[in-house]
């Protein structure tokens, strides 16, 4: 791959993860569970629950395309599936419903947040998930092992910076929160809304197109068979 095409695929694996992990909206969620917590805690949890997202994230990125492969999940349906959860949620923070999302009841027997629900479903829910194994199908049908190795490292590197920004962010939480305030951070998560909305229609209709390719190969493949003329045509 040159350095070029690696550039824009990191790019582009950054704009379809960073809006579906949108450490944005765990920020609120953060704030609410630990509200209890001094501002020390506070930001080890918000380190936490990034860490935990980030290796989330990697391991569906390693044998995501092995789980597809023993249920026999194809790509187009992967696609088309995964793009109707990234549209789906991305839908729900355009227009969240007015009650707000619920948070979670702290209780003196679970104390640590930073994996569920900060980091799952929080940050590495079903859509992040399926976004990941996405690229993951993608990159191991590269016939060239070189491109595979190479956009394999891209992809492990968005993930990374991606959870980079996560800690940053939930560290950051209260500092964040102040100076954006409520407005701010609905309007962050509207416009991360926006990006997802796109991105899944983006890859439902790029699954619809492969169940329609496969359908005239297989069309093509019965008029090929009828046309040609059997041994007892001969």
């Amino acid at each position: 791959m040159k350095f070029a095409d690696l550039l824009q695929f990191f790019a582009f694996g950054f704009a379809s993860l960073f809006p579906m992990a949108n450490p944005f909206s765990s920020i609120p969620m953060l704030l609410n569970l630990t509200e209890r917590m001094t501002e020390a805690e506070r930001a080890h949890q918000g380190l936490k629950a990034a860490v935990n997202a980030t290796i989330i994230m990697l391991v569906t990125l390693l044998v995501g395309s092995l789980i597809l492969q023993f249920f026999q999940i194809s790509m187009e349906a992967l696609q088309t599936a995964g793009g109707l959860i990234v549209a789906y949620l991305g839908f729900r923070m355009l227009f969240p419903p007015e009650s707000g999302p619920k948070g979670f009841i702290a209780t003196a027997g679970s104390p640590d947040f930073s994996l569920i629900p900060l980091a799952m479903p929080g940050m590495a829910g079903p859509g992040t998930m399926a976004v990941l194994m996405s690229f993951s199908v993608r990159l191991r049908e590269l016939s060239d092992w070189s491109e595979r190795l190479w956009g394999m490292f891209t992809m492990i590197l968005v993930i990374l910076v991606v959870g980079a920004f996560a800690a940053l962010m939930l560290r950051a939480s209260v500092k964040i929160s102040r100076v954006l305030g409520q407005a701010g951070i609905d309007a962050m998560g509207r416009i991360m809304g926006l990006l997802l909305v796109c991105i899944g229609i983006q890859i439902l209709s790029t699954g619809i197109q492969g169940f329609v390719d496969i359908a005239h190969q297989k069309q093509g493949t019965g008029i090929a068979e009828e046309a040609t003329p059997g041994v007892n045509g001969i």
